[in-house]
């Protein structure tokens, strides 16, 4: 593992790359190098979190047009690519990668969870010149069962994702996110300890982001299982619920929306939810609102606006009664 205080200074040669963790799989195709030869001018690095769940680290610039290729087996991966751009293929799935705005001369960045279940062609195709400034978290299939809890309402969603061939997400990471991917590349130098608690804290951030956008409903679980129209319909409650902006939502209009009446509404959240439909709503705003000052940095205001408050102190006050901490607690 390569952790260097300044990236400009470090070196990478062939040699390195092929004595990577999984590289025995490794065909390099281009160009022809011998194994002293420098490939990459920055930091690599790779951990083992715990058995089925390991990541790998990047924020190094490719000194070739350098084409490799390899084999990966089976899993997950949960990867946040910050800046560059290179063409990687997993099968014929192509990665995505950040789009550059020339306008505001920054990266934007992007965040990609796939799955995969047979072994697939891993290429990667990189220009001289680009750098490449990414974190890549693997999954193992095993290891994300055995974390499952099967009494998760989303239990289903979860499976099936993973167990279809190659299923993909992608979403803007959020600013937390990306401070976690950047601690991760930039992680200070400790005892090998201590490093290892630093990655691990943030790796499970970023898994925590990532398996939060296959369930964006951020209240209570279900009392219990609702099926077929009832499920489709409560999806819907929620998706409409997370597009609310600065609006303080009435039973009325959510019942309005989804096509029921204010009866059905409140029959169907109370025997899912174990609530009203007025406290579901306020309840799912307000969680959707620490969400949004935890992971994005937004401001008391900003996040009582989200959760449909004029009033930042009457948002503080019903936070508190909510979460039992306030709001400046959070920030």
């Amino acid at each position: 593992m390569f952790v260097p205080l300044d990236r400009h200074k470090h070196y990478v040669t062939k040699e390195d790359l092929m004595d990577q963790p999984g590289a025995q799989h490794m065909r390099w195709v281009g160009p022809s190098l011998e194994t002293s030869d420098e490939v990459l001018r920055g930091a690599i690095g790779f951990m083992d979190v715990e058995e089925g769940l390991s990541v790998h680290y990047s924020n190094a610039e490719d000194l070739h047009d350098l084409k490799i290729e390899t084999e990966c087996g089976p899993r997950l991966s949960a990867s946040v690519f910050l800046e560059g751009h290179v063409d990687a293929f997993v099968g014929d799935f192509k990665i995505p990668m950040p789009s550059y705005d020339d306008d505001a001369r920054h990266w934007s960045p992007i965040a990609t969870v796939f799955s995969q279940n047979r072994i697939e062609k891993f290429v990667r195709h990189a220009r001289k010149g680009v750098r490449l400034k990414k974190v890549t978290i693997s999954i193992s299939h095993d290891w994300l069962f055995a974390h499952l809890d099967r009494s998760d309402p989303r239990f289903h969603i979860f499976k099936e994702f993973a167990e279809t061939h190659v299923s993909s997400l992608s979403w803007v990471p959020s600013t937390h996110a990306i401070g976690l991917a950047e601690q991760i590349i930039a992680a200070p130098n400790r005892s090998p300890f201590q490093h290892r608690l630093y990655i691990t804290a943030r790796v499970y951030g970023l898994l925590d982001e990532a398996f939060q956008h296959f369930s964006e409903c951020p209240v209570d679980p279900p009392v219990k299982a609702i099926d077929g129209q009832d499920r489709h319909r409560l999806l819907e409650i929620e998706t409409f619920l997370d597009d609310q902006r600065g609006n303080c939502l009435t039973v009325e209009e959510l019942a309005r929306h989804i096509g029921m009446s204010q009866n059905s509404l409140q029959r169907l959240i109370s025997r899912a939810y174990g609530l009203s439909a007025s406290r579901f709503i306020r309840k799912f705003g307000l969680a959707k609102a620490r969400t949004a000052l935890e992971r994005d940095g937004l401001t008391i205001a900003e996040a009582a606006h989200i959760a449909g408050y004029s009033s930042p102190a009457n948002f503080s006050t019903a936070f508190k009664r909510e979460f039992g901490l306030t709001p400046k607690q959070i920030v």
